[in-house]
């Protein structure tokens, strides 16, 4: 018995003495901060927040309803209509040295009348509030903007015009070509699904090139609602961009400008191409085509063509099975010249937007089958822009004019946006004269 407390003792003192030494050594070596354990984060780390509004007063002219008693269109009053067109809470930061984020709220179309002549629906009485963009920036290479992760809900980075901001084109309203391209990507007019987009950015002196490619999943094209439907096939777009002369970006973004206010003497050429295989609306769907910008000191010159074609098969008359591709395209030039007023700025601006689809019977039976729009329509857009604090408050006086053609389909039909109206139902649209107030605080 006492040689094993004699033992235990001894096996004690050994473990208490190897105990003190070590805790000797621990003291004359210099301790290793917590921190460096794990991923720093930004010391200046600061949560931004931006407020953004575009504030319209318009009056609409010649807007006319179709009423399906009669079979004939019928004119509503003229109206003045303000509403908030655009309105927007940003949140943004980089928390870590390679890691951003950004969240956009948004509460559009508060008190838009849904027969003045301006496109998009309405918000309710009392307004709704919802997320429009949301997503994580992971820069893959350190030290360069030559490749950067993009994940969560946003834009597929495909057609300028519909990843540019509307606070950034210099029309009143952005170019109707990008309503169509979005909904031929992901079914939607605020174009947003999730996904993820590797892009880069590679800039010499004078040359330089702007990449995107990018997987989504946008889920719109079953009529379960909610799912692509029992056939699944990514969506896959991107875009590169060559810029000669003086570089459009300096760091990596998927936000992009028009105006550069005198700064810049150069070109952007694009290219942008999408694919998406078989769903249950279509076999096959693809879009792509060229775009360009120019800026030339107070010059800014911009414009883009996209064709869009999707495959199917539909029933026909006598019993058979007709497979098809249908093919639309859209585009829009326009131009405008800074003049130097004082220490403000301002731009005259013209813009005119084609779209081109079917026009006979079996064309737009073709594109009603796979969710595509036929007819034609064009708008043109006039005015003036002054900016008194670059795109961050400007005013904008503008009028805009619309016509279209429904093709084969008539009176009534609802085959694109000029004969549309959603809470409405088949309209012919108007024309309106717009005065605009833009800001960004």
């Amino acid at each position: 018995m006492k040689g094993l407390t004699f033992g235990l003792v001894l096996m004690l003192l050994l473990v208490t003495s190897v105990s003190l030494q070590a805790q000797e050594k621990k003291e004359t070596e210099e301790p290793v901060p917590l921190k460096e354990m794990w991923l720093k984060k930004n010391e200046d780390f600061k949560f931004n927040i931006r407020m953004m509004v575009q504030l319209w007063t318009l009056y609409t002219m010649d807007q006319e309803v179709y009423n399906a008693e009669t079979g004939i269109y019928e004119g509503v009053d003229d109206r003045f209509n303000t509403n908030l067109r655009r309105a927007r809470l940003i949140m943004s930061g980089q928390p870590y040295p390679r890691l951003k984020y950004s969240l956009a709220m948004f509460y559009d179309l508060a008190g838009r009348d849904l027969l003045s002549a301006s496109v998009g629906g309405t918000n309710p009485a009392q307004p709704n509030f919802g997320v429009w963009d949301g997503f994580f920036q992971y820069q893959l290479s350190k030290g360069s903007q030559s490749a950067w992760l993009t994940g969560g809900w946003f834009r597929p980075q495909m057609q300028r015009e519909s990843i540019t901001s509307g606070w950034s084109v210099n029309s009143f309203e952005k170019s109707m070509s990008q309503n169509y391209l979005r909904r031929h990507l992901v079914g939607t007019g605020p174009g947003r699904a999730a996904g993820l987009n590797i892009g880069g950015l590679f800039q010499g002196e004078k040359v330089g090139l702007n990449y995107n490619l990018g997987v989504f999943n946008p889920l719109t094209t079953s009529p379960l609602g909610q799912t692509v439907g029992q056939e699944f096939a990514p969506l896959i777009a991107g875009r590169a961009v060559l810029y000669l002369g003086d570089p459009e970006l300096t760091k990596y973004k998927i936000g992009y400008e028009t105006n550069f206010y005198n700064k810049r003497k150069g070109v952007s050429l694009d290219f942008n191409a999408s694919y998406q295989g078989q769903t249950d609306l279509f076999e096959e769907s693809i879009a792509f085509g060229p775009g360009m910008l120019l800026n030339w000191g107070p010059l800014n010159l911009d414009g883009e063509w996209m064709f869009m074609t999707r495959s199917g098969t539909r029933s026909v008359l006598d019993g058979g099975a007709r497979a098809f591709d249908y093919t639309s395209n859209t585009g829009h030039v326009r131009v405008g010249y800074n003049i130097t007023v004082g220490k403000y700025m301002l731009e005259p601006v013209f813009m005119v937007m084609q779209f081109n689809g079917g026009e006979t019977a079996e064309e737009q039976a073709d594109a009603s089958a796979v969710g595509s729009f036929s007819g034609s329509e064009q708008t043109y857009d006039a005015g003036v822009n002054f900016y008194l604090d670059r795109r961050n408050l400007k005013l904008m006086l503008h009028y805009t004019w619309r016509d279209g053609d429904p093709g084969a389909a008539g009176d009534g039909a609802r085959v694109n946006q000029f004969f549309s109206q959603g809470g409405i139902g088949a309209i012919r649209r108007g024309n309106w004269l717009g005065l605009g107030l833009h800001a960004i605080f």
